[in-house]
C-alpha cells in the first residue's frame, strides 16, 4: 500500500517510528512467510554495538597482517560484500604502514590479470567476502588466484581470509583449504545493509582506519534517529519521508551529489536505494555520476541529495549549483559531514531512510526478487557454452558503422540498423524515463569518459536521466531496479571481443572472458523478459575505439 507521509498525522508518524524500532516486519510485508524473512534481515539496527566487542580482535588481526609483511590486500567480493570496502579504499586509503586495499568486484579478464601481473604472492593477502558463500564471481576469483598462489608459496591457505555467514559453503571451504582466518558475520543482515558489520570493518581495520571513531559516529547517528526523537527532528525519519513522499509523486529520480573527497560514497548509495526500493514496478532510481547542468535541463521527476563535506573550499564544492537547483524549486536534501568519518553515521541514516521510504512506497526493503533472474539466465548461457563449445548469441552487423549488435523483441523490427534501433528507443523513451549504460568492460577511465560524454548528450538533447553500471557489478546493485522497478528505463549493454586466449578458471571450464560475456548475455535475456528495451552492442577488442564509433552513431540517433 502506497502511503503519502505528508498525509499522516504526527501521531501516525510516531507510530511508524515505534514499529520500526520494535522491528515490526509488517511495515514491509503482509504474509507470514515474508514477515519471517524480513525479521531475519534487521540485524543492522544494532550491529554497531556488536562490533564494539569485535574491535580488539580486528585491530590485533590487522597488526598480525602487517607483521607478516603483507603489503597488498585484495578483496574478492560483489555487491554488498564489496561496495563499502570499495568506498573506504577510495575515500580513506591505507594509513601509513598499512597495506593497500584492492577491491576486485568484476569478472573482467583484464582487471583479473592486472592483479596477477608482477604480483609478489608472499606479500599479498586475499579476503574472500560472500554472505552466502555461493556467489559465482568471488568463487571463480578464488579458484583462479588460489592456483597461482599455490604455485608460488608453501602455505597458500595462509594468504586467504574469509568473511561469510555461519554454516555457509565458504566457511567449509576456508576450513578445508586452511585459511588464515574466517570471520563469521551476524547472519541476520542482508548484504546491502552490512556496511557497519564485519564486511565493512575487516577491510577498514586492514586499511588502518580508526574503528572506534567510525563506530562512535554510527552510534551518534543511531541515538539521533532513536524512538524517543520526534519525527521532525529525526534525521532518518526526515530523509525517509523526503524520499518516500516524492517517489509517490512520481519524482522517482534521485540525483546523488557529493563533494569530491566523499564522492565514491555514491556507489554504495546506488545499491542500497536501487536494490531496496526497486520492485513491483516501483522504486527510487539513483542517478550518480552525471555531469552537472543548468536546472532547465532537468525534468520534473528529479529530486536531489547533496553530501557536503565541511572544509571543502566553496570554489570546489557544489554549493553554487545546489543553490541554483533550489531557486529553480527542485527538492534538495542537503547533508553536511564534519569529516569523512561521519560516513559511519551516514551508513545508518541512509539505511534507515531507505527502509522507511520502502514502507511508504509499499515494497519490501529486504528482498531482491529480480536479481536471481539474471543469475539463472547466465547459468543457461554457460551450460549451452559447455555443451556446444560456443556462446549461443548471434549479432547483426550494422551496415554503416560495422558495429555488431542485437536488440530485445520490443526493438526487433529495427535490428538491421543500429541507428534505427537507437532512434526507436528515443521515440518511446519519455523525458521522465532514463537510459542505462551497462558496460561489461574494464574499469577504464577512458570508458568512463566516453560514456560520460554520451550521458551528457542524452540529457541535453532528450532531457532524460542516465545511469552507468559496470557489469557484472551492477547485477548485484542497480540490476534489481532495472528489471523490477519503474518501466521507464531502456538499456545499452556493451561487451567486447576476446583479445587473447585466456586461461580457464579451475573447475569452471571457461575463462573469465566467457564468464563475463555469459553474464552480459544472461542479463540481456532477463531484461528482455522483463519487457525492457535493451540493445546489446558487441565492440571490437579495442573497446575504446569501438565506444568512440558507437558514440557517433548515438549522437546522430539522439538528434533525429
Amino acid at each position: 500500500m502506497i502511503i503519502r507521509p505528508s498525509s499522516l498525522s504526527p501521531e501516525a508518524k510516531n507510530e511508524i517510528l515505534q514499529r520500526f524500532w520494535r522491528r515490526d516486519p509488517s511495515l514491509w510485508a503482509a504474509e507470514p512467510e515474508r514477515q519471517a524473512a524480513v525479521a531475519n534481515r534487521l540485524g543492522w539496527l544494532d550491529v554497531h554495538r556488536k562490533m564494539r566487542d569485535a574491535v580488539p580482535d580486528l585491530l590485533a588481526f590487522a597488526a598480525d597482517v602487517r607483521e607478516r609483511g603483507i603489503r597488498r590486500v585484495v578483496l574478492l567480493g560483489m555487491g554488498g560484500s564489496s561496495l563499502c570496502p570499495l568506498v573506504l579504499a577510495h575515500i580513506f586509503g591505507p594509513a601509513e604502514g598499512h597495506p593497500e586495499l584492492v577491491v576486485l568486484d568484476t569478472t573482467d579478464p583484464r582487471e583479473i590479470q592486472a592483479v596477477a601481473d608482477g604480483a609478489d604472492w608472499s606479500s599479498t593477502l586475499f579476503v574472500v567476502a560472500s554472505k552466502s558463500g555461493t556467489t559465482v564471481e568471488p568463487n571463480a576469483q578464488y579458484a583462479f588466484f588460489r592456483e597461482l598462489v599455490a604455485g608460488a608459496v608453501a602455505d597458500p591457505g595462509r594468504h586467504f581470509v574469509a568473511i561469510t555467514d555461519p554454516g555457509s559453503p565458504l566457511e567449509e571451504l576456508a576450513e578445508r583449504d586452511g585459511f588464515l582466518r574466517v570471520f563469521l558475520n551476524p547472519p541476520d543482515i542482508g548484504g546491502r545493509y552490512s556496511a557497519l558489520s564485519l564486511f565493512g570493518l575487516v577491510p577498514a581495520a586492514l586499511l588502518g582506519m580508526d574503528l572506534g571513531r567510525l563506530l562512535d559516529r554510527a552510534e551518534e547517528m543511531v541515538r539521533r534517529c532513536g524512538p524517543d526523537v520526534a519525527w521532525e527532528e529525526n534525521p532518518g525519519c526526515r530523509l525517509g519521508e523526503f524520499l518516500g513522499e516524492y517517489a509517490n509523486q512520481s519524482r522517482d529520480k534521485l540525483t546523488l551529489l557529493a563533494d569530491a573527497p566523499i564522492r565514491p560514497f555514491g556507489l554504495w548509495l546506488e545499491q542500497l536505494l536501487a536494490e531496496s526500493t526497486g520492485k513491483e514496478t516501483m522504486g527510487i532510481v539513483p542517478i550518480f555520476g552525471e555531469t552537472t547542468g543548468i536546472p532547465g535541463f532537468y525534468g520534473g521527476e528529479r529530486i536531489f541529495a547533496y553530501l557536503r563535506l565541511a572544509g571543502v573550499p566553496e570554489s570546489e564544492s557544489l554549493g553554487d549549483f545546489v543553490r541554483e537547483l533550489r531557486e529553480a524549486e527542485f527538492p534538495v536534501e542537503e547533508v553536511e559531514l564534519r569529516d569523512p568519518y561521519d560516513l559511519g553515521g551516514e551508513f545508518f541514516r541512509w539505511e534507515m531512510a531507505t527502509a522507511l521510504a520502502s514502507h511508504f512506497i509499499g515494497v519490501n526493503a529486504f528482498d531482491e526478487p529480480d536479481v536471481g533472474s539474471a543469475k539463472a539466465k547466465t547459468r543457461e548461457v554457460m551450460e549451452r557454452y559447455r555443451s556446444e563449445g560456443k556462446m549461443p548469441v548471434k549479432f547483426w552487423v550494422d551496415p554503416q558503422s560495422e558495429i555488431h549488435f542485437r536488440a530485445s523483441k520490443l526493438l526487433a523490427p529495427s535490428m538491421k540498423s543500429l541507428s534505427r534501433t537507437l532512434r526507436d528507443i528515443f521515440e518511446v523513451l519519455p523525458s521522465w524515463g532514463y537510459l542505462g549504460f551497462l558496460p561489461y568492460l574494464p574499469y577504464d577511465p577512458r570508458v568512463e569518459e566516453l560514456i560520460r560524454d554520451m550521458r551528457h548528450l542524452v540529457r541535453q538533447e532528450r532531457g532524460c536521466a542516465t545511469t552507468l553500471g559496470f557489469g557484472p557489478r551492477y547485477l548485484h546493485s542497480t540490476g534489481q531496479i532495472y528489471k523490477g522497478g519503474p518501466m521507464s528505463g531502456a538499456f545499452i549493454i556493451f561487451t567486447r571481443r576476446r583479445e587473447a586466449d585466456y586461461p580457464e578458471i579451475p573447475g569452471l571450464g571457461m575463462s573469465f572472458w566467457h564468464l563475463q560475456f555469459a553474464q552480459a548475455a544472461g542479463d540481456f535475456e532477463a531484461l528482455s523478459e522483463a519487457r525492457r528495451r535493451v540493445v546489446h552492442v558487441h565492440l571490437p577488442a579495442d573497446y575504446a575505439l569501438g565506444l568512440e564509433s558507437f558514440g557517433k552513431v548515438l549522437s546522430r540517433a539522439v538528434r533525429l
